[in-house]
């Protein structure tokens, strides 16, 4: 059931403003905007922009759907979750049908990835397989290095210069817009958690006029502790404290309590403490630390050096990475629960869950009239 455009009047109330200053008065400016994208990928006028965050670059016309779309102006996980699974899981790592680690055995690939090198291989099986015909992920910016941009990409052969992680925003849903105007219709999601949920949302509750939501084939999420600011971490801390010329990184990772930072002769130990104080406001309240929503789930956690942790959470999933083994993309080991395993990746998640609860007390409390403040909930 699609939204009708003159259905959208009735949501109006909900807001103080109308349009996109709805949006900045509702999210932005209250500091809860994940930087997912979905305003600039649903509005019909193309005058959102989303970098760190979004901004107005042409006239509104009030049509409310950035702000109808927002995975955090309104949405249930629990019913998301439902409509999804058919339950909710009480595993603090949701609902799961197969976990493994996988390394990409493609020479060209592991020499580009991060750590088992599963989203890129398995966007290459998918694409030579004709299961999609696009994949929306993370690139990075040609002018200032170490900067994540989204990108559309629609051959296997692109895959390669989009590998390896970043630490900011990348705005990866709004490079659905363009998927849409090129006629794609089998598309795989790379993303963060709350950029899983933004997808979430376009398909539960969809309006009419946008046509996104029957265009994605599956999704991928990356497990995700907090994004950071990239002027912060990136200029402020890499750069100008630690010195390092951000056209000489050639990896960055996250392990214990360091980000650790490689050029071609050095390793660089952040403390992760000091680099949390670049950490982006609005993934302060998101309790998701490995994409509950999600199709896939991947990431370093839980898993030996060279591997990926992977959870195939629905059947298509199952079956997608079971074929990708059986045809020899992966070598596999098994995940065990304790530490170095699972655990951490539950400790991970439970520890992200309590912080964003906190948090989001808080930020009930600052929008309650004076004389509530003090009430205890």
């Amino acid at each position: 059931m699609e939204i009708a455009k003159d259905e959208i009047l009735q949501y109006t109330w909900l807001a103080r403003e109308e349009g996109y200053t709805s949006l900045e008065h509702e999210i932005i400016f209250k500091d809860i905007c994940s930087g997912c994208g979905t305003c600039a990928a649903v509005c019909p006028e193309d005058v959102i922009n989303v970098g760190e965050f979004p901004r107005l670059t042409g006239k509104c016309t009030n049509c409310g759907y950035c702000l109808i779309q927002c995975p955090r102006s309104y949405f249930s996980r629990d019913e998301a979750e439902q409509l999804l699974f058919g339950s909710v899981s009480k595993d603090s790592l949701g609902h799961i049908r197969t976990k493994i680690g996988v390394a990409v055995k493609d020479g060209e690939i592991k020499d580009a990835v991060q750590d088992g090198g599963f989203v890129t291989a398995l966007l290459k099986y998918a694409f030579e397989h004709d299961i999609i015909d696009g994949a929306v992920v993370s690139g990075v910016d040609r002018n200032n290095p170490w900067q994540p941009v989204p990108k559309l990409v629609t051959a296997p052969d692109e895959l390669i210069s989009t590998a390896g992680t970043r630490y900011s925003n990348s705005a990866n849903i709004a490079v659905l817009k363009e998927a849409k105007e090129k006629g794609l219709e089998n598309l795989a999601v790379v993303g963060l958690p709350c950029q899983i949920e933004a997808v979430r949302k376009i398909q539960n509750y969809p309006v009419e006029e946008v046509g996104l939501k029957d265009r994605i084939k599956f999704t991928i999420a990356i497990f995700c502790s907090s994004n950071f600011m990239y002027d912060g971490l990136m200029i402020g801390i890499v750069q100008n404290k630690y010195n390092v010329p951000l056209d000489e990184v050639t990896k960055m990772d996250i392990k214990g309590k360091n980000i650790l930072v490689f050029t071609k002769g050095e390793r660089i130990e952040i403390p992760l403490e000091e680099a949390y104080k670049e950490k982006r406001e609005g993934c302060k309240i998101c309790p998701d630390f490995t994409g509950r929503l999600s199709d896939f789930s991947a990431g370093a956690v839980g898993s030996g050096k060279g591997y990926s942790t992977v959870f195939a959470r629905t059947k298509p999933a199952e079956e997608l990475l079971k074929n990708a083994i059986d045809d020899g993309i992966f070598e596999t080991v098994e995940l065990k629960e304790e530490k170095p395993g699972l655990a951490i990746a539950r400790f991970l998640q439970e520890k992200k869950e309590k912080g964003a609860i906190k948090k989001a007390r808080e930020k009930i409390k600052e929008e309650l009239p004076l004389p509530f403040r003090n009430l205890k909930f």
